[in-house]
């Protein structure tokens, strides 16, 4: 036993595990047994991080093998072996989505260190999920298989094919662009051949060129990227061939947050950059932005002049980047020479000087308007001086900035994907890209990232981050070019559609195909929509759900009639939702209440039943099933002739408030949030109004008294009138909601203005 003991603590199966990777490097001993080497990242020590340079000991490795290799059944707890060569390369999709499920953690608290993992927020906050194969083939069958069917009558198919550029510009973990790189290949291999069914030396041939030639993609999230270039290794490699370079083709950045096209820097530093943002010095933000708009008026659109120098240096990119993008990839030797390469090109030099420099307009965005980071804000004269190369980049300011940059990962793709500028666009767009609503955005990204795709993407709101993918790519295809993509199924819906869609169709492009709602076949609760676009003017059939039909509208109606409502004047302030009170503490029991009420019978002027939208959708009675202290929008003497309810409040949410960055949220903390005392108001003088849920599977409105508080989660009709209540209840009335308001899953979310 000591033996076995002393043995699990030496460290020569690491050593030996390692030494058994080195025998597939380009360098390594393989080459002595005849093992051919993979060469590229996959198996290089430096994939390992920090654990190259670690001694793990035999019992850790042990286990690490043991649970890598095993599992436990969920029902009877029997171990399992794991079934790696069953393991498709689609698959690492759901990797990747466990993986964002979790977050490494070091526990320090104990006298020895412990490492772990503890649940993380990442893939709910980012909408991150694994994209099924049911979902992916209508997308290339609706975008790229057009491209690929006009490809094969061109007089060389064969290069016609390989000159495709399809790209993923929230890849994920690869799938799509897999299934994208699979059609591409089947027809390239069948070209090549002559064959009808190609032999599958022949098609992972194919396969190969086009994963090395046609396949783009980028993603946010360093995991993510790894994985797919993983996946898309596993897939283009040939026994006895080394594996593909792909550093140059998928890149790790915010494919949202930077620059398509040259001429956008060209226009300097926007007045926008210097918006006030919570926690900014207001008198600062209102001088820098001042000083900006001066600047920006002062040179009266001039043309910007650049030395002769900066314009070498922005030609000498895109001829750098053809010169990389022709360089051989046979040998480990010429793909250790092609990653030398494009090292030299992307760190350092005129490419990563051009980039920084293209960030600084954005990270004037980010960075703060404070005293201590006056001296960091760079203003549209000074920025216009580095961008032309009439001053150099020196100083706190281009550091911050520089910094800034990175963090965001900024990303331009006129510099990290000059070709494809240049020859006007990707062909093909496909993708799943993120979701996440107007709400969520400015917590999740923050208010500076919420400040720039106002900018970035003007004319648009806040109404969903898809809205800013949907721009970018439809930017980023050439004319002519397609995307697909799935989506959330409100992009037909509110501002979403009026952002996105409706400004895509603006510009010219054409829905071809669309599918209003299907459930995602995976473990996400999502309904989503599929949709196809064309840049141009579409000569093909039209697709709604599954039928053709003459046009698909933003709305996704087989018609274009209708178009945004006007708003009616008359009608302003009929619909009010209700409060948002802000503090649980506000909340009585209904015996809590009565017992107050028979302390102070005063009392029952501040204490009010509170009905929320659950109550008027589930409950046979619609009875209020809690009470609410409510001072209104009295001010803090008044509501202290009420000492009782007073120190409830002051108590239990008070000290909650004074922890809002909601100004007013903080000063007035005996108040709800919005009090809405237009609504109490009108419906003072009512017998009872009418009232329905924001969000509800069945639009319906019932009578209620007005003697109550009403939640946000109810629109509240100001009227007593029966003949409006038939108005507002009618199948007219539900289908107009439905076309012009949002949907979560199923459910309306009912939008009246």
């Amino acid at each position: 036993e000591k033996r076995y003991l002393a043995e699990m603590r030496q460290s020569d199966l690491w050593l030996a595990l390692r030494s058994t990777f080195r025998l597939f490097e380009a360098d390594g001993p393989g080459a002595q047994l005849g093992l051919k080497p993979l060469a590229g990242d996959l198996f290089h020590p430096d994939a390992i991080g920090d654990l190259g340079a670690a001694q793990l000991a035999n019992d850790t490795l042990l286990t690490c093998l043991r649970s890598l290799g095993l599992y436990e059944h969920p029902q009877n707890r029997q171990l399992i072996r794991v079934n790696y060569g069953a393991l498709n390369v689609e698959e690492f999709g759901s990797v990747y989505e466990g993986l964002l499920e979790y977050e490494p953690a070091v526990d320090s608290s104990g006298p020895v260190p412990g490492f772990g993992f503890r649940r993380g927020d990442e893939r709910s906050a980012t909408g991150s999920h694994y994209t099924p194969d049911d979902l992916v083939q209508p997308l290339i069958k609706h975008a790229l298989d057009h491209l690929i069917a006009e490809r094969l009558k061109a007089q060389n198919p064969a290069q016609a094919l390989l000159d495709l550029r399809v790209a993923d510009i929230a890849c994920g973990s690869g799938h799509i662009l897999l299934a994208a790189a699979r059609r591409i290949a089947t027809e390239l291999a069948i070209v090549q051949t002559g064959e009808e069914q190609p032999a599958p030396a022949a098609y992972r041939s194919a396969l190969r060129e086009v994963i090395r030639t046609c396949i783009y993609g980028v993603d946010l999230n360093p995991l993510a990227v790894e994985l797919c270039k993983v996946a898309l290794w596993l897939e283009a490699h040939n026994p006895g061939e080394p594996l593909n370079f792909l550093d140059h083709h998928i890149k790790c950045g915010n494919a949202i947050v930077g620059f398509v096209r040259r001429e956008e820097v060209d226009d300097g530093v926007p007045d926008a950059a210097f918006a006030k943002l919570p926690g900014d010095d207001a008198e600062i933000s209102k001088t820098v932005r001042a000083r900006n708009k001066r600047e920006r008026s002062e040179r009266n659109q001039q043309k910007l002049v650049f030395t002769a120098e900066r314009t070498d240096a922005i030609a000498a990119v895109h001829d750098q980047w053809k010169a990389l993008e022709a360089l051989p990839e046979r040998t480990p030797a010429e793909i250790a020479a092609k990653k030398q390469a494009f090292e030299a090109f992307s760190g350092s030099g005129a490419a990563l000087l051009l980039k920084q420099l293209a960030s600084i307009p954005i990270a004037q965005f980010y960075l703060p308007r404070s005293a201590e980071q006056r001296a960091t804000l760079i203003t549209d004269s000074s920025f216009r001086d580095l961008w032309a190369g009439h001053a150099s980049p020196h100083g706190p300011a281009a550091v911050a900035a520089f910094a800034v940059a990175a963090r965001k990962r900024c990303f331009h793709w006129f510099l990290e994907f000059p070709e494809i500028i240049q020859r006007g666009g990707f062909d093909c767009i496909l993708g799943n890209p993120p979701y996440l609503g107007d709400k969520k955005l400015s917590s999740t990204y923050g208010h500076e990232f919420c400040n720039w795709v106002r900018y970035g993407f003007a004319p648009a709101g806040l109404s969903d981050l898809v809205v800013y993918f949907l721009r970018r790519i439809y930017t980023l295809l050439r004319p002519g070019g397609f995307t697909a993509f799935i989506t959330t199924n409100s992009i037909k819906d509110g501002d979403v559609r009026k952002d996105g869609l409706e400004h895509v169709v603006a510009q010219g492009g054409s829905i071809s195909f669309a599918v209003r709602g299907v459930t995602w076949p995976g473990r996400a609760n999502l309904v989503v929509s599929l949709v196809a676009l064309h840049r141009g003017a579409w000569r093909g059939p039209y697709l709604l759900d599954g039928q053709e039909v003459p046009t698909i509208s933003p709305f996704f109606e087989a018609e274009t009639a209708g178009g945004t409502p006007t708003d009616l004047a008359d009608n302003t302030a009929k619909m009010i939702v209700g409060s948002i009170f802000l503090g649980d503490g506000f909340l009585l029991t209904h015996a809590q209440a009565a017992e107050l009420v028979r302390q102070n019978p005063a009392n029952r002027e501040v204490i009010q039943p509170l009905i929320n939208g659950q109550e008027l959708n589930n409950a046979p009675d619609q009875q209020p099933g809690r009470s609410i202290i409510n001072f209104r929008d009295w001010p803090l003497s008044r509501a202290s002739q009420y000492p009782a309810l007073l120190a409830i409040v002051e108590k239990s949410v008070k000290p909650g408030r004074l922890m809002q960055a909601d100004q007013r949220a903080r000063a007035l903390w005996w108040q709800f949030k919005r009090p809405t005392e237009d609504l109490y108001r009108t419906l003072a003088s009512l017998p009872h109004c009418f009232a329905a849920a924001a969000t509800t599977k069945y639009l319906n409105f019932s009578a209620t008294p007005t003697n109550q508080v009403f939640t946000h989660a109810l629109y509240v009709f100001t009227t007593d009138r029966w003949d409006l209540f038939a108005v507002v209840q009618s199948t007219l009335h539900e289908v107009w909601a439905r076309k012009y308001s949002g949907a979560l899953k199923q459910d309306l979310r009912y939008s009246p203005s």
